[in-house]
């Protein structure tokens, strides 16, 4: 058995059981000092930034977290998860006052080139920020900590942008936005050229009415030359030109981007094509907004690193109760 730290998506003990499958035999919250935390740069316009921490210039700086003991096969595993970081063993001292030494605290690998912190920080993302406040508050964390996590910005693009697609409308919305401005939210322009290319998608005759069906889209993994990676979200088949996790290469990722929003085990319950329970895919109809900009904010990512929509999802068609054949979904 071995000791490991949480401080961003790994706090909660429900959450190491539950999405992480671990098995922890001691849990404690506490804190490791000299280091401070801030949010790394992540996935562009959908998970932004991710938790992180890098040595603080005051040694009594304090990090809030849980310290918890579990196998050594797993903590492999939950290494291989956290690969863009090492792990440094520190002392951890729990709120009661016992201290734990030889607990790994997950530290960002150094980029090369980088010179300045500030190139490095990111903002996370609702969905992640809501991660840490829900585990800070299970493990009932210092109140100083929790109030500093609920009051850190984080991404999110409001509806009304994405309803915006005029160009006057947008300029205007936007003027509107920043003198409101509360959080960090999607450059318009980056929200404009996505719905133009949605719109370029529905007005080519050649694209708009391809299909694939689900057992197609199995087979363009990427791992044959034949089949270049493709990938689906919300409906939408994209052929990658970037880099995705392997994962979601030949899957309709639009239930995995759910169960990662309201934080469950991808493992157990993402389930592709041929397995059991593959349908009926999700039906936006009966998502909440939060979770529709979640989706759309993975598309928006993959898009937005060179992807090209080439058509739909039939089988995700077929499963929505009704959906609009407008300009958007």
């Amino acid at each position: 058995f071995v000791w490991r730290f949480g401080y961003g998506s790994n706090i909660g003990l429900d959450v190491l059981k539950q999405k992480k499958n671990l098995n922890p035999t001691k849990y404690f919250t506490g804190t490791i000092k000299g280091f401070e935390l801030y949010f790394k740069q992540g996935i562009p316009y959908v998970e932004p930034g991710w938790g992180a921490v890098r040595p603080s210039s005051d040694p009594n700086t304090e990090l809030h977290g849980s310290a918890f003991y579990i196998p050594k096969d797993e903590a492999e595993g939950l290494d291989r998860q956290e690969g863009g970081y090492n792990v440094e063993l520190n002392q951890f001292i729990s709120y009661d006052g016992e201290r734990v030494e030889n607990v790994g605290l997950y530290v960002p690998k150094k980029k090369e080139g980088s010179e300045e912190k500030k190139q490095e920080e990111g903002i996370p993302s609702m969905r992640y920020l809501r991660l840490l406040q829900k585990g800070a508050r299970e493990g009932d964390l210092a109140k100083h900590w929790i109030e500093r996590l609920d009051l850190q910005e984080y991404y999110i693009t409001p509806p009304e942008v994405r309803s915006q697609t005029r160009e006057g409308d947008l300029a205007k919305h936007w003027i509107e936005r920043l003198d409101l401005q509360e959080y960090y939210i999607t450059p318009p322009e980056v929200r404009s050229q996505t719905l133009k290319w949605i719109s370029e998608f529905h007005s080519d005759p050649e694209r708009k009415d391809t299909t694939f069906s689900a057992e197609q889209l199995s087979k363009y993994n990427g791992s044959d030359p034949a089949y270049p990676a493709h990938t689906c979200v919300m409906g939408y088949i994209v052929k990658l030109e970037s880099w995705v996790f392997p994962s979601w290469k030949g899957h309709t990722i639009t239930r995995r981007n759910l169960l990662q929003f309201n934080g469950k085990s991808l493992d157990t319950n993402d389930i592709r094509f041929n397995q059991p329970r593959f349908r009926p895919l999700p039906n936006l109809n009966e998502c909440s907004e939060e979770e529709k900009e979640y989706l759309y904010q993975n598309l928006e990512s993959i898009l937005h690193q060179g992807g090209t929509i080439v058509a739909r999802l039939q089988d995700f068609l077929n499963d929505q109760k009704e959906y609009p054949n407008d300009d958007t979904i």
